[in-house]
């Protein structure tokens, strides 16, 4: 998982998944607590999958310190070994 702001702030997250527990099953909600640099307004998340079990999440919420929440809405399987996501990073400097 990787997201961040349209002022290069990044939070990386390497690896989320714990195989010994029901993270990312289906019909599931997953919460977790990431800390990372401060950031602006999120623009942009995207996520990583490896292994070859699907994954089609529905949506994913964002909460900062210092921002709205915002959510990106999948709803499709993500491809593997591949970062797939959402920049709106244009369309957030725009309307500063």
């Amino acid at each position: 998982l990787a997201f961040g702001d349209a002022y290069g702030n990044q939070v990386y997250a390497p690896r989320l998944d714990d195989p010994g527990t029901s993270t990312f099953e289906r019909c599931s909600t997953d919460t977790f607590q990431i800390y990372g640099p401060c950031t602006y307004q999120i623009c942009y998340i995207y996520l990583y999958r490896s292994g070859y079990d699907g994954w089609m999440p529905y949506g994913v919420t964002i909460y900062g310190y210092n921002s709205q929440p915002v959510t990106f809405y999948y709803n499709v399987n993500i491809p593997g070994d591949i970062w797939y996501g959402f920049n709106q990073c244009s369309r957030v400097r725009a309307a500063s």
